[in-house]
């Protein structure tokens, strides 16, 4: 896998291109349509790894879908405002199923993490529940997204440093930046909800 400097388009290695500093890609799943790229313009993916089947679901398509502003409200009418879910670049497994991970203090908002096939969210009596995976799971959205809590005091990054500082002066606490969506906030846990290919079918108008 690997990326495009211009417009971040992700894809795949189709081949050498006519020069010797070109490269023939598939982008953003144009699987039949190679195009030619500049070798110098196209990097590594973030966190290369192996190819799996799951990177079928190309994951500007699923941001392109997924990622789409909602009227929501985080606890009360004064919070309501805009929201806009996260697909993460992570993955697990084959990654042929989608997860949604809400966290308690940004529901409903959620990130997406494309998580192994076999997994299931019902049965806590295999190693395959979701429930043995989600701390892999939310360290690889801290590691991708970043944390919205001070990891020394557990205070809300989210609040203004006047108010951080108050209780705890680490470096984190003491920076004049404000956590921001998609940095992640654990604090009080999170829920989730497994989504197979039907449901972004649905959404991109496949019929399967």
């Amino acid at each position: 896998m690997v990326l495009t400097k211009h417009g971040r388009d992700y894809a795949t290695v189709a081949g050498e291109g006519s020069m010797p500093e070109s490269i023939m890609l598939n982008v953003d799943g144009r699987v039949y349509n190679p195009q030619e790229h500049w070798r110098a313009d196209v990097v590594p993916a973030i966190a290369a790894r192996d190819m799996v089947i799951g990177d079928l679901l190309n994951l500007q398509m699923l941001k392109d879908v997924i990622e789409q502003p909602f009227l929501g409200s985080l606890w009360t009418h004064g919070d309501s405002g805009m929201l806009t879910p996260y697909v993460c670049e992570c993955s697990f497994g084959d990654g042929m199923r989608l997860l949604k991970v809400f966290t308690i203090n940004q529901r409903p908002n959620y990130h997406v993490v494309r998580v192994h096939s076999g997994w299931d969210e019902s049965n806590w009596s295999t190693d395959d529940n979701v429930g043995e995976h989600i701390d892999e799971i939310i360290d690889a959205i801290e590691d991708e997204c970043g944390r919205a809590r001070c990891g020394y005091s557990g205070s809300s990054l989210h609040w203004p440093r006047a108010e951080r500082i108050e209780h705890c002066q680490c470096e984190e606490c003491d920076d004049e930046a404000v956590a921001a969506w998609p940095e992640i906030d654990t604090y009080t846990g999170c829920s989730w909800s497994l989504n197979g290919l039907d449901w972004i079918a649905h959404k991109i108008g496949w019929q399967l």
